[in-house]
């Protein structure tokens, strides 16, 4: 990934104070009501990456180093809270696996809170609960412009599956580096350095060096933790099949009540609107915000109530026949749910072309983010249709590409 501009206002990197803000003593009281104080000696390590349900730290007094680690398997710091700063990003809202590593770095005063603690506090304490919702959401999106935490994806930049891998990390905002085996020379010697055959590409490279050779999307959740663990002997209030705009609306509604809530999503939160580069008339949005940005915030805002997010699993079949009801999984899990919203929205309409499936992923697209903006840079593109969506895909796409044509196959 790169490095954010210097000069990019948006960047965590130029918003310290909101990415790591100091909370003053009359909050720190009240966080403190919510866990337990505990003195902890230096080195101590306190979350480590593959954890799900981390707990919350705030420091009283000491420091607490993040890391991940160096491919020499050496603890790389890249950050270190201080007193009156706090631990944490989006997944401690989640069940999903942590991304990095904590350890004290120096003899340290602190307050812990666990998970149910911490979503009691947050709710309860709206003024910090603020503070840390924005702080997380920065945090991730730092994460993601630096890579760090993440994968590797190594392939060829334009081959279907490393544009179906890719896609599914930035839409599940995951931190990854791609290395392009067309181009970069890196890639080619990391290949052979791990014995691979190009054949077997793409690959993703985990940081503890494990390799998975062109997996699935449901594996790479799995592998990731991206997903969460479902129970089959537990009963949902609510199960919502699809995480587009309306599954997550109706996940944030369900779980804002107290009712036990469970998204199902077979790709990534956002649905089909997670693709648009811009959407301009969506409630509350004056100015238009990016589909992928409005997923983001909604499937926070579901979380911060509680509902569960199972990503990457679809629903093969319903049972309706007893109450309640049963949902059945590709993976041959089952899920019970007392009542279920379908929000499975819709699909892709295809052109009617011979050999039309083998060029998906690698040539044609159903999308114009910036992904597929750098695939198609300095080349000549087509947009097929005439709606609002292919306006703003040509006009998003004519920033980077040499020229762009909108074939409308209607009168109007």
């Amino acid at each position: 990934m790169s490095k954010p501009s210097e000069n990019d206002p948006s960047s965590p990197l130029n918003r310290r104070e909101q990415t790591f803000p100091r909370l003053d003593t009359e909050m720190a009281g009240r966080i403190a009501a919510y866990g337990q104080e505990e003195h902890v000696p230096h080195g101590t390590i306190l979350f480590q990456r593959g954890q799900r349900r981390v707990d919350y730290f705030f420091i009283l007094d000491g420091c607490i180093e993040i890391y991940d680690h160096a491919e020499d398997g050496s603890p790389r710091i890249f950050n270190v809270h201080g007193p009156s700063q706090f631990t944490g990003e989006v997944d401690l809202f989640s069940e999903r696996q942590a991304m990095v590593n904590g350890r004290t770095g120096a003899d340290t005063h602190l307050v812990r809170i666990d998970p149910a603690g911490f979503r009691k506090m947050v709710s309860a304490e709206p003024d910090i609960g603020e503070i840390i919702m924005r702080a997380f959401i920065l945090r991730r999106v730092g994460l993601i412009q630096t890579g760090q935490g993440g994968v590797t994806l190594a392939g060829s930049a334009h081959a279907a599956d490393t544009v179906r891998l890719r896609s599914f990390l930035i839409r599940n905002g995951y931190p990854y580096r791609l290395l392009d085996t067309d181009v970069d020379d890196d890639a080619r010697h990391l290949i052979d350095g791990f014995g691979l055959d190009p054949s077997e590409c793409p690959v993703v490279i985990l940081p503890d060096r494990r390799v998975l050779r062109c997996p699935s999307t449901g594996a790479l959740a799995d592998e990731l933790g991206i997903t969460i663990e479902l129970d089959g002997t537990h009963v949902y209030d609510v199960a919502v099949i699809g995480a587009g705009p309306a599954g997550l609306a109706a996940a944030v509604y369900a779980a804002s009540e107290g009712l036990d809530t469970l998204v199902l999503e077979a790709l990534a939160p956002g649905g089909q609107a997670g693709t648009s580069s811009k959407i301009e008339n969506y409630l509350g949005f004056p100015t238009g915000i990016s589909g992928q940005a409005l997923a983001g915030r909604a499937q926070v805002q579901a979380m911060k109530f509680g509902a569960h997010m199972a990503i990457a699993r679809s629903v093969e079949r319903m049972d309706c026949s007893s109450h309640p009801y049963r949902l059945h999984l590709d993976d041959d899990s089952v899920v019970s749910a007392r009542s279920v919203v379908i929000a499975t929205g819709a699909r892709y309409r295809k052109l009617v072309q011979v050999d039309y499936e083998r060029f998906e992923g690698q040539g044609i697209h159903y999308a114009a983010t910036a992904m597929e903006a750098t695939l198609c840079a300095g080349e000549e593109v087509v947009v097929v249709g005439g709606g609002n969506s292919a306006g703003q895909a040509a006009v998003f796409l004519a920033r980077t590409v040499a020229h762009v044509h909108i074939l409308v196959r209607g009168d109007g």
